[in-house]
């Protein structure tokens, strides 16, 4: 039986089924169902309207989306399974069986789809830039806190509800513009502290504004968070009424009966936030005060900086800024240039297989022979076990291997035969390679040509271009691979069927001839 303290290592099936609206987001065709969502989030107008898949697919050709109207339902459908999009209850009006087709189905937006998609937006518009923190906002804390203390029960009771809801509204949304500003700060000053490409004078720069910054947002919370923490202190006991006083009046219901939830700030709970960030708790200390230790950390990893710099000299010490260059170098690339320009910075070539004759008398054998088919050299055991190249004693007793390598090279034989019945078997079918059928070992040896073809061009193929490769020997043969958008190569065995899409292949068996000629 599962011990019920025992942490969860799985979501439960309800998280599980809300992370669900995320998918549209991050699958093959994002770009088309964000542009669906956006017709029903772009306007104001589509919050409250529900349209079909043809007038959905209208506003997607406006914006150059060009799908078809079964396309665009099945999308559709799609968002309604994940719960970005809900079927509309509307009836329509028709005036064809054509038109009553294509509007019987109807489409709204729901509150878990616009969440996603107006978080995806906010997400796709950020960029990693420095943010500053809204330290302004302190001071309209302070003042909004003032306020609210100053009123006792009997001020609280005559408080006109709204206006009450608005002064604790305020507060609480200058509170949360302070909060997200101080993670967006330290959130991009970790990412530059962690980087070890900066030269001197863009340390000097960063260095300078970021001192001097620092400084004044640590002298302005230790000016306000003091005060802050006593005006919240003294209005802690009148936040039940404060909130209950604020509460009164016409209040939303939902369809289940329940009220709706209002602005931070207006439930009790909410004043918790707020009081650890200015006050602490039982056992932890104040947000604003780990705030002022990470200015802190900040400073002294300036100061790690600063020693690696001073000690480095012109030593290397990251890639970062040539990695980058060579990026955007590649961005700007054609492809021509982008393959000559990966050779030269990686030195990745296409493949080659060289070798060399020996030249010296008394070792005739080169050194890229097979040890298969070479005789075995004579290692002295001292140099063979131990390392030592003072010969002593008579030379051990070599295996043999002939027996062995009898049997790889009647192998090496029959494969040969059976390579050069495959290439004759492919030579017979000359001429433009439609729809073909070939034996096994037929096939293998055309995708052997064919891999050969494209690894000798060294580059893709483009419109209009060919790959060549040549056989001779017992078969003489010659293999052209062409790209050909809208005609593809079939070809089938025993093993199965393989379609080559927009490529054509050329078998020429006139090697000679054409030399000749």
């Amino acid at each position: 039986m599962a011990d019920p303290a025992a942490p969860r290592t799985d979501l439960p099936h309800v998280e599980r089924v809300r992370l669900e609206a995320l998918r549209y987001a991050v699958n093959d065709e994002a770009a088309s169902y964000l542009a669906i969502m956006r017709t029903f989030t772009g306007e104001i107008a589509g919050l409250l309207s529900d349209q079909s898949a043809a007038e959905v697919v209208d506003r997607l050709t406006t914006q150059g989306f060009e799908l078809d109207v079964d396309t665009v339902d099945a999308r559709l459908s799609y968002l309604v399974e994940h719960g970005n999009l809900a079927r509309s209850p509307r009836e329509t009006e028709a005036r064809s069986l054509r038109e009553y087709l294509q509007n019987r189905a109807r489409y709204q937006l729901t509150q878990r789809g616009e969440l996603v998609q107006r978080h995806v937006e906010e997400l796709l518009g950020h960029t990693e830039s420095a943010r500053e923190v809204s330290t302004e906002m302190l001071g309209g804390i302070l003042e909004g806190l003032l306020a609210l203390g100053r009123l006792d029960d009997a001020g609280i009771a005559a408080a006109e509800p709204d206006e009450l809801a608005r002064d604790i509204g305020t507060v609480f949304a200058q509170f949360e513009r302070l909060v997200s500003s101080t993670r967006d700060f330290y959130t991009y000053l970790s990412q530059v502290l962690v980087r070890y490409d900066l030269d001197r004078s863009e340390f000097q720069v960063f260095k300078t504004a970021l001192l001097d910054y620092l400084q004044r947002f640590v002298d302005e919370v230790a000016r306000h968070v003091p005060q802050l923490a006593d005006v919240l202190r003294r209005v802690h006991p009148q936040v039940p009424a404060l909130c209950a006083r604020a509460n009164v009046g016409q209040r939303l219901l939902g369809v289940d009966g329940e009220a709706a939830r209002r602005s931070q700030g207006l439930d009790p709970d909410d004043w918790r936030s707020l009081h650890a960030w200015f006050v602490g708790g039982p056992g932890r200390d104040s947000d604003a005060a780990g705030v002022r230790r990470l200015a802190t950390d900040a400073m002294r990893a300036l100061l790690v900086n600063l020693r690696r710099i001073a000690t480095s000299a012109q030593r290397e010490q990251s890639r970062y800024g040539d990695l980058l260059q060579l990026a955007g170098w590649f961005a700007a690339a054609d492809d021509e240039t982008a393959h000559a320009l990966w050779a030269s910075a990686f030195g990745l070539y296409s493949c080659r297989h060289l070798a060399f004759a020996a030249d010296d008398d008394d070792d005739p054998v080169p050194p890229t022979a097979s040890w298969w088919r070479t005789p075995s050299a004579e290692v002295p055991v001292a140099l063979r076990r131990h390392g030592a190249r003072t010969i002593r004693g008579r030379v051990g007793r070599r295996d043999d291997y002939a027996a062995a390598k009898a049997a790889r090279l009647a192998e090496r034989e029959a494969a040969e035969r059976r390579r050069a019945a495959a290439l004759a078997e492919i030579a017979r079918h000359t001429g433009r390679l439609g729809a073909v059928r070939l034996s096994d070992d037929a096939r293998t040896a055309l995708l052997d040509l064919y891999a050969r073809a494209l690894v000798g061009r060294g580059r893709p193929l483009g419109l209009g271009d060919a790959a060549d490769v040549e056989v001779a020997g017992e078969v003489e043969l010659r293999l052209s691979v062409r790209r050909t958008p809208g005609t593809s190569t079939v070809i089938t065995s025993p093993a199965g069927r393989l379609e080559l899409v927009d490529l054509t292949l050329i078998v020429d068996d006139g090697i000679e001839r054409r030399a000749t000629g």
